[in-house]
């Protein structure tokens, strides 16, 4: 096994059955390619991948921000806040810290002069409970970690004969969370069918119609309510009514939260 680090893939080309993975000024011939590049790479935007063409849209353009901190938290709760087109949890993490995150439109940061402190005191603070946090907190960290162009829309699994795996993939919202599930999840997905393929028990397409096949069987219903339950947040009103209307059933909580999350990996 060889593993190149601190290695950009510039292209992926597939010709006669063969992939040539192209870096630097050198490239690897391989029979076989799987794409485990995250949100967004350089060679999303290569290929023009549906995602993105899509105009910013309610499931794209969002952006991500997260700190680290010390606060007065039980450490057995995770909390989940609204704010006007976003919404922020906190949870603990390892030691005596906690992970403040949110995400929220690249609207809303540009109507802030591009700022996160300006944005977080003009729209975040907004929310009593978000303003007692950032107040009241200690932030390990100087500046938080942040991403940007972030996309729920659909992608496709299969791209230039690459089986696409985890957020390449496509992106569960932070709302349903188990985004690293599901990367493992669809990497044996893939493992197994590209072991089939290898020993020569299927063809090449059938290789990727099982992968697409069985990876819309475990996780395409999870994406779509995912989206359904991402559009409603962020909005004060529709936020607070579907709120209003799922409490009092604590049954329908859980048939989202199932909807959402899967089975046990």
């Amino acid at each position: 096994m060889h593993i190149l680090e601190e290695t950009k893939v510039n292209d992926i080309i597939f010709k006669d059955e063969n992939f040539s993975i192209q870096y630097k000024n050198d490239a690897i011939n391989c029979k076989v390619v799987a794409g485990c590049f995250g949100k967004r790479s350089n060679l999303d935007v290569k290929w023009s991948r549906n995602f993105i063409k899509k105009k910013p849209g309610k499931l794209n353009n969002y952006i991500g921000v997260k700190y680290h901190i010390k606060t007065s938290f039980p450490f057995d709760k995770i909390a989940l806040h609204n704010f006007k087109n976003g919404y922020c949890g906190i949870s603990k993490v390892e030691g005596d810290a906690y992970c403040l995150c949110y995400l929220t439109t690249a609207q809303n940061l540009k109507q802030n002069n591009n700022s996160i402190k300006e944005m977080e005191k003009n729209i975040l603070y907004k929310n009593p409970f978000l303003k007692k946090i950032f107040s009241e907190s200690e932030f390990i960290f100087q500046e938080p970690v942040t991403i940007s162009q972030i996309s729920f829309n659909k992608k496709s699994l299969i791209e230039n004969h690459v089986l696409m795996i985890g957020d390449a993939a496509g992106m569960i919202t932070p709302l349903c969370g188990n985004g690293m599930s599901m990367a493992l999840h669809s990497s044996k997905i893939a493992f197994e069918c590209i072991i089939s393929f290898l020993n020569k028990n299927i063809t090449r397409d059938q290789m990727e119609n099982e992968y697409e096949h069985q990876w819309k069987k475990k996780f395409q219903k999870r994406l779509r309510t995912g989206r359904m339950v991402q559009k409603l947040f962020g909005k004060e009103f529709s936020t607070n009514i579907f709120i209003r209307f799922i409490k009092p059933f604590p049954f329908l909580i859980n048939k989202i939260i199932k909807a959402t999350h899967g089975k046990e990996f």
